[in-house]
């Protein structure tokens, strides 16, 4: 009896850390332009836990070019503030042992309530950009995201979101 409680809290534990290993966004699918899986428009950026803060690594495409060879502001911007309330989410949901997946979605969701980005840098648009979140302040109804986007190790944008916190639609 003690091997298979052994053995099921092995494949638990295992099982967790696949979970843990997927992206956000393929756990929990949604349209969002930025950041839903079933949206095949959109910029499909892949999420992933790193500590108490999200991970993403994002190619941008040839047609989110702004300047020649630079990608666009604009699409930065964008991946911000979708990686940013990913952030929010996920951290709302583990604060509050919520699961995050399509089987049992959270009753909350976050939209955005202030956006600033700030360009450092210009970002190729032949190379992957990455970007790092993790909330910074929460109350009951707002958390703040801080987020930056880095290419090959140098920082190019920085960006805070304030996400807001409403009741799911559907």
């Amino acid at each position: 009896m003690l091997r298979l409680v052994r053995e099921h809290c092995r494949l638990f534990d295992a099982l967790e850390t696949i979970v843990e290993e997927r992206a956000l966004q393929d756990v929990l699918k949604v349209h969002c332009f930025g950041c839903g899986s079933l949206n095949e428009q959109g910029l499909q950026i892949k999420s992933h836990w790193d500590g108490d803060a999200l991970l993403c690594s994002w190619q941008p495409k040839s047609h989110h070019i702004g300047h020649p060879g630079i990608v666009y502001g604009g699409v930065i911007a964008s991946v911000v503030d979708c990686h940013a309330i990913w952030t929010a989410m996920a951290t709302a949901c583990r604060d509050e042992g919520l699961p995050l997946d399509d089987a049992r979605p959270p009753p909350f969701a976050f939209v955005t309530g202030q956006l600033s980005v700030s360009f450092l840098k210009p970002a190729r648009i032949d190379r992957p950009l990455q970007l790092y979140a993790k909330v910074s302040n929460k109350d009951e109804r707002r958390v703040q995201v801080g987020c930056r986007v880095t290419q090959d190790g140098v920082e190019c944008a920085s960006g805070e979101v304030v996400t807001v916190r409403v009741r799911a639609l559907g």
